[in-house]
């Protein structure tokens, strides 16, 4: 199973597993399929961060990485 820590940074996680650009998109995160948005925001903004600014709730985004076979670590 594939970790997926809370702490990291969009830039980060999408680095070790770009299908997480895919999932996030799909959550409502649609800013991350604009070109330079992961080189730019996406150095310094985590999921958690990311998900109060766009109010997605955090249990969706934990269920969705899990049914797609991540663990998700960290605090939020």
């Amino acid at each position: 199973m594939k970790k997926l820590d809370l702490s990291k940074s969009l830039y980060e996680l999408v680095t070790l597993y770009p299908e997480i650009k895919d999932l996030m998109y799909k959550l409502g995160f649609d800013a991350i399929a604009k070109p330079g948005m992961l080189q730019t925001a996406g150095r310094y903004v985590t999921i958690p961060k990311g998900a109060k600014m766009k109010h997605i709730p955090m249990d969706q985004i934990i269920q969705t990485f899990e049914a797609n076979g991540f663990e998700v670590e960290g605090e939020f």
